[in-house]
């Protein structure tokens, strides 16, 4: 059975996973560079919004053209292109959603802490990893990503033949 998914989903996860990484670290890119910019903490809830969904769409774009040539390795067309925007709807509101929820449990205070104690030279060498708002992406998309790749592979490979 494991075999029989690898053979399956494997190869698309991994270039999933290559274009996923990639336009992650666009998203927390920008995100994190805004937040510097405009001096934003953990506090200010509803910028910290507006700077992840900025990042977001920037990311999109990229994302779009590599799942669709690349990932999935499909032609494009006007279901395709809406299902992948209805994806990533979805997607968008998981991961604004974990965001706020994790702000309003303190999970960035919390990671602050244990990257403090954990690696200290690394917050001393990349300030940003100090501020408790750039840190809370990280577990959304620990969470989001994997369901994010069932939505759009199902999305973009519909009527197609499964091609690795």
């Amino acid at each position: 059975m494991i075999r029989t998914l690898w053979d399956k989903f494997g190869p698309q996860f991994v270039r999933f996973f290559v274009v996923g990484v990639g336009a992650t670290i666009v998203h927390w890119g920008v995100y994190v560079l805004l937040n510097y910019l405009f001096e934003l903490k953990e506090e200010q809830k509803v910028a910290l919004t507006i700077t992840y969904t900025l990042g977001y769409i920037i990311s999109f774009v990229g994302n779009y053209i590599a799942s669709l040539k690349w990932t999935f390795k499909t032609s494009g067309s006007v279901s395709k292109g809406a299902g992948f925007m209805f994806s990533h709807l979805v997607n968008y509101g998981m991961h604004v959603g974990l965001l706020n929820l994790f702000l309003l449990l303190g999970v960035g205070e919390f990671l602050v802490s244990a990257l403090q104690f954990c690696a200290p030279w690394l917050v001393e060498l990349v300030p940003a990893m100090g501020n408790a708002a750039n840190l809370l992406p990280l577990p959304v998309f620990a969470i989001v990503v994997p369901i994010n790749f069932l939505l759009v592979r199902f999305f973009l490979t519909r009527g197609d033949t499964v091609t690795q």
